[in-house]
């Protein structure tokens, strides 16, 4: 936790051993021995993360919507209303948000990891959630297309804790509390609801 936290703060290069061990309590040996340094204890924080959200995208049920929404229309509905409420809701999710586009731009072996296994199973399933609830099939000439249309749905969500201190300066909000959230949670509903009637196949 201490490690990823000043990772996603300062950056590889910015945190230092010395500071990542005082953080976490321990010494740099431990650090070493664990790990084999800072490079494997960056990969660690990375692994860590995504095995956490490999459990919740593998067990949705696990995490309950809240009763001010309207009963999911699809699956692909349900799938990102879910990654939502763990965003929006999670203690650790804005440095886990920043730690991971971090590592976006560095394009190294870390990013090489959570891409490989968060990121593409992640969009894949959500592609094939989002031809479930349009009735479109898999074909070249649209697949660009669709998928942009669902990275639109992710950014707009990412947004709300990449922006975060923006967006609770703006809206006079101290913190995301259940009520903030719940208000969040029924526009993107909306937003979703309208994006898979906008590409549904009409019959």
């Amino acid at each position: 936790m201490a490690a990823f936290k000043l990772f996603a703060e300062k950056g590889y290069e910015g945190a230092s051993t010395r500071e990542i061990a005082a953080a976490a309590q321990t010494n740099i040996a431990s650090i070493n021995y664990h790990f084999g340094g800072k490079a494997g204890l960056r990969l660690a924080c990375a692994e860590t993360i995504v095995a956490r959200f490999n459990r919740l995208r593998q067990d949705p049920e696990a995490i309950q919507l809240p009763t001010c929404l309207k009963e999911p229309q699809s699956l692909f509905e349900n799938a990102l209303l879910r990654q939502a409420v763990v965003i929006l809701s999670l203690e650790e999710a804005q440095p886990i948000m920043r730690f991971m586009l971090r590592e976006a731009h560095e394009e190294g072996e870390v990013f090489e990891h959570v891409y490989a296994h968060f990121f593409n199973p992640t969009f894949t399933m959500l592609y094939q959630l989002f031809l479930q609830a349009t009735g479109r099939d898999d074909s070249e000439a649209e697949r660009e297309e669709l998928k942009v249309a669902i990275f639109s749905q992710i950014s707009m969500l990412a947004y709300f804790r990449i922006g975060e201190p923006v967006i609770l300066r703006h809206q006079n909000w101290s913190s995301y509390q259940s009520g903030q959230i719940d208000i969040i949670l029924q526009v993107l509903q909306t937003n979703i609801r309208n994006i898979v009637e906008t590409y549904r196949r009409k019959t």
